[in-house]
């Protein structure tokens, strides 16, 4: 793109613009102003109707336009894929396209279909794209099971929850969970964290699953558990073990065993009912996300709390 000008003096303060010889409009040039007016693009303009005027740039109605020989043509800046006004479909999606390694953060997805409303999630870029799209904290007083399965989001907007800590205290749900099958996920990942860092993994195959059979011992991938592929389960779903005359639930429930209270074995409790036995309503316990701190299970009295967070990509 070319601008061809000339000037000539008119006083100390003043200058006019010409195009090819046609003279265009006066303007103030104050050299105390951060950005001298000379340097401002207004609505008025010379014609744009000849080959050699191309080039030439003005402002109108909030758009730069550049003369193209015959006629103005608005700009169109396009903002990176991945932000609020250019969303992407997932953030692998945002990550392939990009062509080179992103930085973890908040980025702007959508669900696929027309004009479908846009909505920030955190993504795991370092690990290859992963979106956040349900996170569990410790200690909040509801419940689990209730929110993962309604039609309801949860902080979706809310800045402060996209991340991998639990400053926010509140769980995280965005639409992706009620919308699963059309999200099209290949693989889903439920991560405990502490302080940000990943302390334990699973892994599952997604393709063809819903929001709820996906999270199963039949899926499964890969564990940082490594025995709960040779132990016995009495149970491995998302609604887990819940009791119908209070609606409590032990929720993202992988347990191998029961022997009463004191000899409850199991590798992860996603939320505790805060009911039924000291391991799970204790002042240190209670509403917390437990897991196994060993490489197999545990006693769940000896359990570690920490906060989960679901991935798909």
């Amino acid at each position: 793109m070319k601008m061809l000008t000339s000037f000539r003096i008119l006083s100390l303060a003043w200058f006019a613009v010409s195009v090819l010889g046609q003279e265009c409009v006066d303007v103030t040039l104050d050299c105390n102003q951060p950005v001298p007016t000379i340097y401002k693009l207004g609505d008025a303009s010379c014609a744009c109707n000849r080959p050699e005027h191309a080039g030439a740039l003005k402002y109108d109605s909030g758009k730069v336009h550049v003369c193209l020989g015959s006629e103005w043509k608005a700009l169109q800046f396009e903002e990176s894929y991945g932000s609020e006004t250019n969303p992407g479909y997932s953030c692998k999606d945002i990550l392939n396209k990009a062509g080179t390694q992103l930085n973890d953060g908040v980025y702007w997805i959508r669900l696929p279909g027309t004009l479908r409303e846009a909505f920030p999630v955190y993504c795991d870029m370092v690990a290859g794209g992963w979106t956040l799209v349900f996170k569990i904290v410790s200690g909040v007083n509801k419940k689990v099971w209730d929110l993962y399965n309604s039609d309801l989001t949860s902080a979706e907007f809310v800045t402060a929850a996209l991340d991998v800590t639990k400053q926010y205290p509140d769980h995280y749900k965005n639409r992706v969970i009620m919308n699963w099958s059309s999200f099209n996920a290949s693989q889903a990942r439920v991560t405990l964290y502490e302080g940000g860092i990943n302390k334990k993994d699973l892994l599952f195959n997604a393709a063809g699953t819903d929001k709820l059979n996906w999270f199963s011992f039949n899926k499964m991938t890969s564990s940082s558990w490594s025995d709960i592929s040779s132990e016995p389960r009495n149970y491995f779903t998302i609604q887990g073990d819940c009791h119908t005359d209070d609606g409590l639930c032990r929720s993202f429930f992988i347990s191998r065993s029961y022997d009463g209270c004191g000899s409850d074995l199991g590798w992860l409790a996603g939320s505790t009912s805060g009911k039924w036995c000291s391991w799970e309503n204790s002042a240190t316990h209670k509403f917390n996300v437990l897991y196994s701190k060993l490489s197999t299970y545990t006693n769940w009295n000896t359990a570690g709390e920490f906060f989960s967070c679901i991935k798909r990509r």
